[in-house]
């Protein structure tokens, strides 16, 4: 009863337009007052036990790292070499997006800056080739969640912590659903594009595109880096996250050389404003999560989810369907670190694999980084390119459909996630 009342008071927080890390404190805050009588400085405790995880390291170490590359002419190149390639196809600037999108996920790890990185320069280029606004925008938001999905990935980091799994296998288990999203949503690119004479941007040239390969080597090698040196064991995710930051600064400052000096300070001033408003969250959600533990909650979801049904796929639709539900109303982090310590032990009472268990948890929690009210990349995706968002949610359909279709492909094929995971042991 104590536990339900905590989280009755989490939601009326929440819906009074009060923070959610503020919401996550002041609801066990309230739980330590009123139902227990322990010292309230646990709660302080509890949110220092929640960020104090050398694995959470590399979340703040990828987000410097994003606006490094945003800043540095990393993205620009990417996109240019991206456009070299693909650019000529039906409906090209839209695969191009996709495309540049796929590649600087694969260096970020984050939705909102995949999103603004390449949104600032695609939208504006779709715009000026005479696509619609609203499907460029809706095409960059939906681009934008290979961001958590692709590793690097803040959401597999959080979800490995909070779940006790390996952060590597995470990591290497978003990888094929993550390539499997961006190749359905080319599809859709492709069919819409053919549907609304979307043409190619230019023709095929062998010369440019070895240019542009040879202009961007040192963009495309970060990926490279990062994932090559995690998975041959070099070093771990959270070294690698580190790793990238200081190759982002060189490349940045010494190579490109489009940023200054000067600059810098306000480049980790603005990450370090949206790594710490992330690590507030994980310690509230500690303290949090305390509360449930102390109640039993997780073990209460799980024998009230096997009272409900024996199938696991039966289970894992429910939970998905929980999971878009919420993706509507919280952000990704949030949701994933509340719910995550909530639905793991009860997909562990139906024997799922934790690893495959958390790939469709992610999956599924990043559609509502596209999802009205709150979906974050529809908001980014109209900050840059200043088109209301009004115009953007209708152009959204296709794109979640086709979202829809790959997150229960995952979900009935454990092996997209599973495979390489398999193969690395």
């Amino acid at each position: 009863m104590a536990g339900a009342l905590m989280i009755i008071v989490f939601f009326v927080l929440m819906f009074l337009g009060i923070p959610i890390a503020y919401s996550l404190g002041l609801s066990a805050l309230f739980y330590m007052l009123v139902f227990v009588d322990v010292p309230s400085i646990i709660i302080v405790q509890q949110i220092l036990a929640g960020v104090d995880k050398f694995t959470l390291m590399a979340i703040p170490f990828f987000i410097i790292a994003g606006s490094l590359m945003e800043f540095g002419g990393i993205s620009h190149r990417i996109v240019r070499f991206s456009k070299s390639v693909v650019g000529p196809l039906p409906g090209g600037l839209g695969i191009v997006t996709v495309v540049s999108s796929m590649i600087f996920a694969a260096m970020t790890g984050a939705g909102a800056a995949t999103t603004a990185a390449v949104g600032s320069m695609m939208i504006p280029a779709m715009r000026d080739s005479g696509y619609d606004e609203g499907f460029a925008c809706s095409l960059q938001a939906s681009a934008g969640i290979m961001g958590p999905l692709i590793p690097p990935s803040i959401l597999m980091v959080l979800y490995g912590v909070t779940a006790g799994v390996s952060v590597g296998d995470m990591l290497l288990a978003g990888l094929v659903p993550g390539i499997f999203a961006g190749l359905l949503l080319i599809i859709v690119v492709i069919a819409i594009s053919m549907k609304k004479n979307y043409k190619g941007d230019g023709k095929f040239s062998l010369v440019d595109i070895i240019q542009s390969f040879i202009d961007s080597i040192w963009a495309i090698l970060a990926p490279v880096i990062i994932l090559g040196g995690i998975y041959s064991g070099i070093f771990t995710p959270t070294e690698a996250a580190g790793v990238t930051c200081f190759y982002s600064l060189l490349v940045g400052l010494f190579i490109y050389r489009e940023i200054k000096l000067q600059d810098v300070g306000q480049v980790m001033f603005k990450s370090f404003k949206l790594a710490a408003g992330i690590m507030l969250i994980v310690g509230t959600t500690q303290a949090f999560g305390w509360v449930l533990s102390k109640e039993r909650i997780p073990q209460l979801v799980a024998t009230w989810f096997a009272s409900l049904t024996g199938d696991p796929i039966i289970f894992m639709i429910a939970v998905c369907i929980m999971l878009l539900v919420a993706g509507c109303f919280i952000d990704a982090v949030p949701a994933l670190l509340v719910l995550a310590p909530i639905l793991v032990p009860a997909a562990m009472k139906f024997n799922i694999n934790p690893i495959h268990f958390g790939v469709v948890m992610v999956f599924t929690l990043c559609i509502g980084l596209v999802t009205p009210p709150v979906g974050i990349n529809i908001f980014v995706a109209s900050s840059v390119s200043r088109v209301p968002v009004h115009r953007i949610f209708p152009k959204l359909c296709p794109f979640i459909a086709v979202l829809l279709t790959g997150m229960f492909c995952v979900m009935f094929f454990p092996q997209l996630s599973l495979f390489l995971v398999t193969l690395n042991k």
